[in-house]
């Protein structure tokens, strides 16, 4: 982490989780100086990472040695309780965590908005008021508005409208965050067009929606995850718009039988999206 540079601080941070804490504001203040404020690639035990800006590459251990360093020991914290904390800052909204065997990365929620040139602001309990002061006009912040998908935008989708449509299909209440654009976006950047988010959407929700197993799915992270959004998408083409939510079948199944498949189904997903989120069930085997 260099040195050199600085960020800014919202004085909304004193309204903030972290505010009543002083280690949980060090740890806070300690991820926003190791983010980074352009994209990069580097080597990482010898591989490749691309980093955009507002995100760093740590881990538990990696963390609490930063954070510990030149405390006395009776003062320590240590990793679990330090990794405790930055998931409690995930449920917070205010960052994400992506995380394989070897490292995670930390996506600052909303860093882009709240620590560029333009803005007076940063990123500290920005989850539950998600507002940005700037001293710009009504006229140039239009020119810079990045949720309005017009052809002067920064972004090729209006983030607020769809997120809003995509809460009225499936019951949900998620926010208008960077997290969840990024995902979005980066769909976007891929070639595919908002179209075919919808159409997933709409064919996930007709699968799930009334399915009490598979309803906690109906999320922004799973239904556009890089990992399924190409079978969705495939498997919404195929069936067509607006029929049912099962494929069709050829070989004049029983109800029965296609129940059962749409079961195993629902299983095999179930199992895969734990295999791949693990962090979000840690615990449930002392419950």
């Amino acid at each position: 982490m260099s040195s050199q540079g600085w960020v800014k601080l919202y004085r909304q941070i004193q309204q903030s989780i972290v505010w009543t804490d002083s280690d949980q504001l060090k740890l806070w203040l300690l991820l926003l100086l190791k983010a980074n404020h352009s994209d990069s690639k580097f080597l990482f035990n010898g591989e490749q990472i691309s980093l955009t800006s507002g995100q760093l590459v740590t881990g538990a251990h990696v963390l609490a040695s930063e954070f510990n360093q030149g405390v006395k020991r009776d003062n320590r914290v240590t990793w679990r309780t330090l990794w405790r904390w930055v998931k409690r800052f995930e449920n917070q909204e205010m960052l994400t965590i992506e995380s394989s065997s070897k490292y995670s990365v930390i996506s600052i929620t909303g860093w882009g908005q709240y620590q560029s040139d333009d803005n007076q602001v940063t990123i500290a309990g920005q989850s539950s008021d998600n507002r940005v002061t700037t001293n710009k006009n009504d006229k140039n912040e239009k020119k810079k508005d990045i949720l309005s998908g017009k052809p002067d935008s920064k972004e090729p989708i209006d983030f607020k409208k769809f997120i809003q449509w995509f809460n009225q299909k499936t019951g949900k209440r998620f926010k208008d965050v960077e997290s969840n654009r990024k995902i979005i976006r980066t769909r976007i950047k891929e070639g595919y067009t908002k179209q075919d988010l919808a159409l997933v959407t709409e064919f996930k929700v007709k699968q799930w929606k009334d399915d009490p197993k598979m309803n906690q799915y109906l999320r922004i992270t799973t239904i556009f995850a890089p990992g399924h959004f190409a079978n969705y998408l495939n498997e919404a083409q195929d069936i067509g718009q607006g029929n049912t939510s099962e494929p069709q079948d050829d070989t004049h199944l029983t109800a029965e039988q296609v129940r059962e498949q749409a079961q195993q189904k629902r299983e095999e997903f179930d199992r895969r999206y734990r295999a791949e989120h693990p962090e979000e069930f840690e615990g449930e085997e002392n419950q």
